[in-house]
């Protein structure tokens, strides 16, 4: 190696020495000077920990802004992993919670039973159908390993648990208590980072107590969280619905969402993250039925993150990461005063209409804008106390009232009368009718080898004389001539026999075909046709798929697609998120003059003086059109009497010269539809003498120059 090259490799030497030490000042000047604060800081730190923050659930408003369910503040009680009794000392742990148990149950207080095997009234343990899911864990090799050869009973699977948690000092009852807690501990992932809620919504007197009893109640801490509040508790029940725990089925259901939405390659990291913060957990709530269920999305709100940061000297700071995001409100097309009006009135029409002692009160009203499709009103009778939903499960899910069943959206009935302007339409459009053709009704009719009747011999009748008295002969005749294909085309066009594609769970419903009757095993006879077309044979019907009828035929022939949610907007109110748009389903192609003729037929049913629809009419203030309807069925009595009983029904719509609402009204077990009107009195009433009010006191309000 020359002089020359030892030089220059000295020089490299040298530079890279001064280079590295310059670095090391630089660094050292960066995180003493620069960064020195927050070093410092950092070192007096002793732990931080993040804990996902859930968000407060969104409202549900009326259609005018009124409030139907908000948030309230209230306690829950959880175990903290960290101070609770370890599973290592089960004995300890079972102490504690049977302690804790007798005290909620001693104070007439709610706890959380998670466990899927149930005593029944009898006092036999089964499995609790809803909890399908939990009991397939409990058996699975993950917990009790019972799944293998025969089947567990729920004896056996009790037994397993009590082995399991060391509970063979307790009676029986009490263990599968104590199991139930333990079960759910293990079932939700018990830990540090997932708290066990005990009970929700306690008592704000029972809180204290737990609190205050400490070395009784090792780690049990309240948690401040927001619940329900209603405010009709009865009135609304079957439209808001209710929020319950996730369950297994909805959790993997939602897992299986957020898999998808996180393959999509088109969203960014920061999408990403805030889709996985916001994941469900097992621990979640989650919208069980009503608009609650189908609104999830938007009242779910954005959970948050909050970091708990310890210093050295034990002081404790908590600051947002991440800050939740309230849920969306959601505004209904109810009105909600409208919604009140209309169940009083049909709860008192169905009292004074009863026909027979057996049955209780029952049936449905729905009230709609003729010109969107809204849903102004959806009453299902009787109803219950949505507060009292999970404590009062049992009872309500095993009244014969069935007051958890919807009945303006899922039962389906036979319609009467009521379908009898459906099958003028088809006359009349397919020209086998006219204003001028009459039938003669002599009070029977037979129709090969069956005879059916009339209420009365009416003499020669057209149109819009057989809707006003409702005759049957008249539409025997008319149902032949027709055929049940065409009444099917056009009732079909009406919306009858089909889902009216409403945002909530609702019944097709059933229209009387010859395909339908060889499907359950039947022969179609010449007499099926005559009676479907006074609306019997197998033609049932919903009370929302009526009133949806009745406003196709009030507003011209335009059938449009109810719904109930208006509008989705931000929390704060200041954003529009989403807005329903009228949907026109389909337009009937009968002429306004024809289609004039069965609505005058319809008018004429509450202005002849021959009904008795008439006579309660005369107390409304707007004159409306309307049809009532009656149908007869055979019911069983709790003692297997069979016995002859009715359901009354009545559609309606006013204005009749510039409709703007439709109502339907079904009563079970009433004497006829005409005393099923005055409930579509009182709508009319409330409805436009509010709407009058409010006109009177703005013109009042208004300065003259």
């Amino acid at each position: 190696m020359t002089k020359e090259q030892r030089k220059r490799r000295t020089q490299i030497g040298i530079g890279f020495i001064v280079a590295v030490f310059i670095s090391l000042i630089l660094y050292l000047v960066k995180i003493q000077i620069i960064d020195g604060a927050e070093y410092k800081a950092a070192s007096e730190n002793l732990a931080v920990s993040q804990m996902t923050i859930k968000a407060s659930r969104g409202e549900i408003l009326d259609t005018n802004g009124n409030p139907l369910v908000t948030n309230r503040q209230g306690y829950c009680l959880v175990f903290k992993y960290a101070d609770f009794p370890s599973y290592k000392d089960q004995q300890a742990r079972n102490q504690e919670i049977n302690e804790l148990i007798k005290l909620f149950e001693k104070n007439n207080a709610q706890w959380i039973d998670r466990l899927p095997i149930v005593y029944n009234k009898k006092g036999k343990l089964v499995v609790d159908k809803e909890k399908e899911a939990e009991f397939q864990y409990m058996v699975s090799e993950n917990m009790l390993e019972l799944e293998k050869g025969t089947k567990a009973t729920p004896d056996e699977c009790l037994d397993a648990l009590i082995e399991r948690y060391s509970l063979t000092g307790y009676g029986r009852e009490e263990a599968r208590k104590i199991a139930s807690v333990c079960f759910g501990m293990k079932y939700l992932g018990f830990s540090v980072s997932t708290p066990y809620t005990f009970a929700e919504d306690v008592p704000g007197e029972l809180v204290p107590v737990v609190l205050e009893n400490s070395s009784i109640f090792k780690g049990v801490e309240e948690e401040s969280v927001t619940y329900r509040e209603y405010s009709n508790t009865t009135a609304f029940s079957h439209i808001l619905g209710v929020v319950g725990s996730i369950s297994a089925e909805e959790y993997d259901y939602e897992k299986l969402k957020l898999q998808q939405a996180l393959s999509d390659d088109e969203i960014t990291k920061a999408e990403k993250d805030k889709l996985q913060n916001n994941a469900y957990s097992i621990n979640d709530k989650y919208g069980k039925s009503g608009i609650e269920s189908v609104m999830e999305y938007y009242l779910r709100g954005t959970s948050g993150i909050k970091t708990t940061t310890q210093s050295s000297d034990g002081s404790v700071t908590e600051d947002f990461l991440l800050a939740p995001e309230q849920g969306a409100t959601v505004i209904t097309t109810i009105n909600s005063g409208l919604q009140v009006v209309a169940q009083d009135s049909l709860a008192k029409a169905l009292k004074e209409n009863k026909k027979l002692p057996y049955f209780g009160e029952a049936g449905a009203v729905v009230v709609q804008n003729v010109k969107t499709g809204e849903i102004l009103a959806c009453v299902s009778y009787p109803t219950y106390d949505i507060t009292k939903y999970f404590s009062d499960y049992d009872k309500l899910s095993n009244d014969g009232d069935s007051p958890l069943w919807n009945r303006a959206l899922l039962s389906a009935y036979a319609p009467g009368s009521t379908m009898k302007p459906a099958v003028a339409i088809a006359g009349l459009t397919e020209d086998k009718i006219s204003l001028d053709s009459t039938y003669n009704c002599t009070n029977f009719y037979t129709c090969e080898d069956q005879t059916f009747q009339c209420l009365s011999r009416h003499g020669y009748l057209n149109v819009t004389t057989a809707l006003e008295k409702s005759c049957n002969i008249y539409f025997f005749e008319l149902g032949r001539e027709l055929g049940i294909d065409k009444i099917n085309k056009y009732s079909a066009l009406l919306g009858l026999g089909q889902k009216t594609g409403i945002e909530l769970p609702e019944a097709a419903g059933v229209l009387a075909s010859i395909a339908n009757k060889e499907a359950n095993g039947q022969t179609w006879n010449p007499g099926d046709t005559v009676q479907a077309a006074i609306g019997q044979s197998d033609n049932l019907f919903t009370p929302i798929q009526l009133v949806n009828y009745c406003s196709t035929i009030a507003n011209g022939g335009t059938r449009y697609k109810p719904y109930i949610i208006k509008s989705v907007l931000s929390a704060d109110l200041s954003e529009v998120v989403y807005e329903t748009e009228p949907e026109i389903l389909n337009t009937l192609t009968i002429s306004e003059k024809k289609l004039n003729i069965v609505k005058d037929g319809m008018r004429q049913v509450l202005t002849s003086r021959e009904n008795s629809a008439h006579y309660i009419f005369e107390d409304c203030i707007v004159e409306a059109a309307g049809k009532t309807g009656t149908s007869q069925l055979k019911r069983t009595t709790e003692d297997g009497t069979v016995v002859d009983c009715n359901n009354g029904f009545f559609i309606s719509y006013a204005p009749y010269d510039d409709p703007e609402i439709a109502v339907a009204v079904v009563g079970e077990n009433v004497e006829t539809g005409g005393g099923m009107s005055k409930v579509a009195v009182d709508v009319y009433n409330y409805y436009f003498g509010q709407r009058n009010k409010y006109d009177s006191e703005n013109r009042n309000n208004i300065l003259i120059p």
